[in-house]
């Protein structure tokens, strides 16, 4: 249910790319710049393209424009009012308001009657992609031997909101959550349990009970360097699935994901399937790569040089990697086993289903909080769910890897690496999402119960290994105990449950929010009072809009229950909804805002960049508040309340929807 402008400025894209194609006597290939123009007076959109066409066709922008536009009227393009000329020969757009207006009602009158009480609104949504449109989005990925930490946090909501927009933008999109249970993190708490002989009190979760273990034993590899090689032999009886440890490890690893997935759920988080490194090694996934790869003569035996005896993947000679003292990139050591490097490369390849080789599979969570079932990768046939009675995975035509910009150079390897082992079409569709860190503003770090200096002015970062870090779940919590003052001050007459649920929707979107909104190459500082600020570009301003929107609609008659989180019921009758020949400012604002959705929607999910649609969420319920404060709703005169009432319900459709798609709650109040 696509909303107007995505359809009407395609079109006005196709009819001035064949007016072009026409006048040149040849196809037009150049961009189609349409952008509001700095003037609004001037009309809705504009364009310079008869500037720079000027020089092609021999002729004045001004006379070319002239062109375009008998050829744009002819067009008859649905949305568009007029067209005029301004400057030396920009082109201008004036759109039928009242026409998008009435489109706008009738895509928020479709959404009501196709979605149920509580369900996420499609306002907005793109029709599904042909079936070549698969994309497989891996996020999240805590290494399992402690709670998740706040930086965890950006990733997966990144993560999350990038799978939420390419969904609605009509992709296909599976998430996995890959687990390394294998590395020498799970080994320090093996060692630890061993060593220090702590085990985790009867109300103490597992995953937070790691978090000081893990933080106790690297203190104590410290004191005593020995206990290092000790961690060695257990990561290599891990490996080796010594039954002695192997289950042990296996089963910390479980404990602690069980964990992760009680902090993620309770973010609104979900995954379609967990892949461990456990199962990439014991099914031989490199095993086979190998054998493939040196059959198809991708790889090199070096025989000489700093190198020789290994196995490598020649990139000297790609200029990314030149200057380097030794470029190319070992899979194979000299004494036969294989680098990290080596298990990524396969694992990628088996994303794109070019490996050739696949896990067994059996259901981890029959149903997560969403009503979705967990599927999780397992090494043993005789347990696994039989082909056929479990979801297709991998086999994706894009791989998206959300891992923090630190991770760059590797992921750089493994995409250059796929391009010269012979999988250049999977090399280009390798995408790293990186994103830079998270910290924590001095005072929301002290109210957290971390020591800050007095005078302390930098942020605060984290480090796992030191003890110096913040639980995702402290911060989680301490947010919905902040937000609950605020609700109670507020709702003196709610009961403590009700009270609970508000504060954490409120807290969830305050948190959920802050790590989307940025730039994915903004350092984020973490602020308490910021993040759940009823003001400014906030998750809880944005949820008090829809809030607001709903209040209006109560107070109309047309919803019932005042902490009711469904969207408005099908009592305006959309259809006699008479909408006015002339829109106010603010009216034609709004109609104009949700107008634009699904284009928004589409840039922000084919280019990954979720923040561009943040911003518009934003701008959307900005413009909404100026709309209520510069317009008369229920006190207006008929017929213009009927239509300001039902624009309303519009808003607050589009709006619920918006806030679906960045995995925000939406509250009907505040």
């Amino acid at each position: 249910m696509t909303s107007p402008t995505y359809a009407l400025e395609r079109k006005l894209r196709e009819e001035i790319r064949s007016f072009f194609t026409q006048s040149s006597g040849g196809p037009w290939s150049g961009d189609i710049p349409l952008a509001p123009p700095p003037n609004l007076d001037f009309g809705d959109l504009s364009t310079p393209i008869c500037l720079s066409a000027a020089k092609v066709l021999r002729d004045r922008p001004s006379a070319i424009a002239q062109r375009l536009i008998d050829h744009l009227r002819a067009a008859d393009i649905p949305g568009v009012k007029d067209y005029t000329v301004t400057g030396a020969g920009f082109l201008n757009v004036i759109f039928d308001s009242p026409g998008l207006a009435r489109e706008v009602l009738s895509l928020a009158a479709k959404t009501v009657r196709t979605s149920g009480p509580g369900e996420d609104e499609g306002f907005g949504s793109m029709p599904a992609r042909p079936d070549h449109a698969k994309v497989v989005i891996e996020h999240t990925n805590i290494n399992p031997n402690k709670a998740a930490h706040i930086g965890h946090l950006r990733n997966a909501c990144l993560g999350d909101v990038l799978v939420r927009l390419k969904r609605r933008a009509g992709y296909q999109v599976e998430v996995q959550n890959y687990i390394d249970d294998t590395g020498t993190t799970v080994a320090d708490i093996v060692l630890g349990l061993e060593k220090l002989g702590r085990r985790p009190r009867p109300d103490e979760l597992f995953d937070h009970f790691c978090w000081d273990l893990y933080t106790d034993i690297n203190e104590e590899y410290t004191h005593n360097p020995a206990l290092k090689e000790e961690q060695k032999a257990i990561l290599k009886r891990i490996e080796d699935g010594d039954p002695s440890v192997a289950p042990m490890a296996k089963d910390i690893a479980r404990r602690v994901v069980k964990g992760h997935l009680r902090t993620m759920w309770g973010l609104g988080i979900f995954y379609d399937v967990l892949t461990w490194e456990s199962d990439i090694i014991n099914m031989g996934f490199w095993r086979h790569g190998f054998e493939r790869l040196k059959e198809g003569g991708s790889l090199i035996h070096e025989t000489e040089g700093p190198n020789a005896g290994c196995w490598v993947v020649k990139l000297g000679d790609l200029p990314e990697f030149a200057g380097l003292e030794n470029p190319d990139k070992v899979l194979v050591r000299s004494n036969g086993t294989a680098t990290y490097v080596a298990k990524d490369i396969a694992y990628q390849m088996w994303k794109f289903g070019v490996l050739g080789k696949d896990f067994c599979y059996t259901v981890h969570t029959p149903r997560q909080p969403n009503g979705q079932t967990l599927w999780t990768s397992i090494s043993d046939p005789a347990q696994g769910s039989p082909d056929g009675e479990h979801p297709t995975f991998g086999k994706a035509n894009v791989v998206i890897n959300v891992i923090d910009i630190r991770q760059k150079y590797l992921q750089d390897i493994l995409r250059y690496s796929l391009q010269k082992l012979g999988f250049p079409n999977e090399a280009a569709h390798s995408i790293h999402f990186g994103y830079e860190v998270v910290s924590l503003s001095p005072d929301t770090a002290r109210e957290l119960g971390v020591d800050v200096e007095a005078n302390e002015k930098t942020v605060y970062a984290m480090s796992g290994r030191k003890g110096i870090g913040v639980k995702a779940d402290d911060l989680i919590w301490r947010a919905v105990d902040k937000a609950k003052e605020e609700v109670a001050r507020r709702h003196p007459e709610f009961s403590p449950t009700e009270l609970e649920d508000l504060a954490t929707q409120i807290a969830v979107g305050a948190i959920r929010y802050y790590m989307v909104k940025y730039n994915i190459n903004s350092l984020i500082v973490f602020d308490f009072a910021e993040a759940l600020s009823m003001q400014g570009n906030t998750g809880p301003y944005l949820q008090y809009a829809h809030a607001r929107a709903n209040s209006i609609l109560r107070k109309a008659g047309l919803l019932d229950g005042a902490t009711s989180s469904s969207g408005p019921q099908a009592a305006i009758d959309w259809e006699k909804v008479e909408v006015p020949a002339y829109l106010e400012p603010a009216e034609k604002a709004l109609v104009l805002k949700m107008a634009e959705f699904s284009k928004i929607l589409d840039d922000a999910a084919e280019n990954n960049v979720p923040s561009l649609f943040a911003d518009y969420v934003y701008s959307l319920a900005s413009t909404f508040t100026d709309f209520y404060e510069k317009v008369k709703v229920l006190s207006a005169a008929e017929p213009e309340r009927a239509f300001r009432v039902a624009l309303v319900a519009a808003f607050a459709v589009a709006m619920r929807g918006a806030l679906a798609a960045l995995g925000l709650p939406a509250p009907a109040v505040m």
